[in-house]
């Protein structure tokens, strides 16, 4: 029963995935099939830390307002280092250049920041294990997100070869 919910859960995160390529036009991690991948991100959350209902009504609380946080600063970063491209390909002097890469530094000193305070608050939701599981769980599905993307980019490059 384990074995068939995993190759489910692995079917519907592949569809997911793929569904973000599709809609290249849209901005990296948004969009439907980002909601879908959220979504799921959110259950094996829930299955990982097991939260009962009024620990994970607080904790997604939490959570949802810490991701939109990051998902503004990481909108000003990218902003900034798309000014760094322009002044790439127009020859931009230091001059021009050095204030924007001071404001990168801080804007991921910024991301930083947020991030730490968003674990020191989680003292007061769940338990310091459950802290544990949650940053384990963040970077296993992030790497497991980025293999597979790049596995499905792999198969696209070899199908349109």
């Amino acid at each position: 029963m384990k074995f068939l919910n995993t190759i489910s859960c692995a079917v519907f995160f592949a569809l997911a995935v793929s569904s973000i390529l599709i809609a290249q036009d849209q901005p990296p991690m948004r969009g439907p099939g980002a909601e879908r991948i959220e979504q799921f991100k959110k259950v094996r959350l829930l299955e990982v830390m097991n939260l009962d209902e009024e620990t994970s009504i607080r904790f997604f609380a939490r959570y949802n307002k810490h991701m939109e946080t990051l998902r503004m600063i990481q909108k000003d970063h990218n902003e900034l280092i798309d000014q760094l491209q322009r002044f790439n390909t127009s020859n931009a002097n230091s001059a021009e250049i050095e204030p924007v890469i001071k404001n990168i530094e801080m804007s991921e000193e910024k991301i930083a920041e947020t991030r730490s305070k968003f674990l020191e608050e989680l003292k007061d939701v769940i338990s310091i294990k459950q802290i544990a599981q949650y940053v384990v769980f963040e970077r296993n599905f992030n790497k497991n997100l980025r293999e597979i993307m790049r596995d499905i980019a792999k198969e696209r490059w070899n199908r349109q070869r």
